[in-house]
């Protein structure tokens, strides 16, 4: 917006203090015209009417961030983000099963599919079972669509990658014992020359 727009930009803050019975002071209204001179008038208008009709929080007045949003190519919301995961979620299960591990490039998915137990109990899950699981999932999604993304799991293991975990556990202790049986006959023989 410019300088120009003002008088409109009036206006229209105006009316939608009206519709949302709130008070439009020239210090809000000097906040929200400076929030948004990126985005033209016309820009503005389209964004606040996406506002007035958004179900989730168009009943509320809306604030600078939430008429940017609205203006964002591209951008989805993190309801529809997590519905999207969801189907991959699913696809997955039908595809690769509990046998295969969980790759998916969307690592809020892997953290609430990893918060609902496992990979593997999710694919045990039964058709009634899943109607839960999904509003578990859909909850959990927004919940780390707000943690950083270096926090999140890069996949989750299936029966294969876990059997195999298992084995590299059981040799990796293996040589771990080994190391210290060699370690303490080492001593007791150095301890025995020592006497002699």
């Amino acid at each position: 917006m410019i300088e120009s727009d003002k008088v409109d930009f009036k206006i229209l803050m105006v009316g939608v203090g009206e519709l949302y019975n709130k008070e439009i002071t020239k210090p809000l209204m000097r906040i929200y015209f400076s929030s948004l001179t990126n985005y033209s008038l016309i820009d503005v208008e389209k964004g606040i009417s996406a506002h007035t009709m958004d179900a989730k929080h168009g009943s509320f007045f809306p604030k600078p961030a939430d008429i940017a949003r609205h203006l964002q190519t591209g951008d989805i919301s993190t309801e529809n983000k997590a519905e999207l995961a969801w189907a991959q979620v699913i696809r997955e299960i039908r595809v690769t099963g509990s046998y295969g591990s969980l790759r998916l490039d969307d690592k809020q998915a892997l953290a609430a599919v990893k918060a609902l137990g496992s990979w593997k109990q999710l694919c045990a899950s039964t058709v009634d079972e899943m109607t839960w699981k999904k509003k578990e999932f859909m909850s959990m999604y927004e919940t780390y669509e707000k943690t950083p993304l270096d926090m999140l799991p890069s996949s989750l293991p299936g029966r294969i990658a876990l059997v195999e975990h298992k084995k590299e556990q059981a040799e990796s202790m293996t040589r771990l014992i080994d190391g210290v049986e060699s370690y303490r006959n080492n001593l007791i023989n150095k301890g025995v020359n020592k006497n002699e």
